[in-house]
């Protein structure tokens, strides 16, 4: 049998020859793979996802804070825009339900220091006002804060500064009467 003959006879046929297949590619990705591949999907949806929200938290700050500052310029205009308002004064109240403010009004003293000149008085008084809006809201406080001077007439300058002609204010304010 050595010569290849089998016990019959014949000869021996010949083994089929078989490639040898790897597992690999015959069965897929490992669930070792999967679960690697899956993690970092996942972890790269989660960066993704805080990242977009931190993003919408910044778009509502920045609206907040846009808000907040129309208000303070809307108060600040009435304010600058009102003529009766000739002295120090405060208000505060409601703008929505967002948002509340404290507005001051007070005369603006300039600084003592470096002023070495004399300076000539004029028959004017100014004022500083301060708008302070806050976000309700807010656990901090936070407030967006609007500060400008307005120029107003001094009730108790003389009428010669203005050729002569005394408002109603200064009249009463004299005691001339009407």
């Amino acid at each position: 049998m050595k010569d290849g003959r089998s016990a019959f006879g014949g000869k021996k046929a010949a083994a089929p020859i078989r490639r040898q297949e790897s597992l690999r590619s015959r069965s897929g990705f490992t669930l070792l793979e999967v679960l690697v591949a899956v993690s970092i999907l996942g972890l790269g949806v989660a960066v993704t996802m805080q990242t977009f929200s931190g993003g919408l938290k910044n778009v509502r700050r920045i609206d907040l804070a846009h808000r907040a500052m129309g208000h303070a310029e809307n108060v600040m205009n009435r304010l600058l825009s009102d003529e009766d308002l000739v002295g120090p004064i405060q208000l505060d109240g409601n703008l929505d339900d967002e948002f509340d403010y404290t507005a001051t009004v007070d005369f603006w003293e300039p600084p003592r220091q470096g002023l070495s000149l004399e300076i000539a008085v004029p028959p004017v008084n100014l004022l500083l006002v301060e708008v302070r809006v806050r976000y309700k809201n807010d656990h901090r406080g936070k407030f967006y804060t609007a500060r400008c001077l307005k120029l107003v007439p001094d009730p108790y300058a003389a009428p010669a500064n203005r050729g002569g002609r005394q408002s109603e204010m200064e009249r009463i304010l004299r005691g001339g009467g009407r």
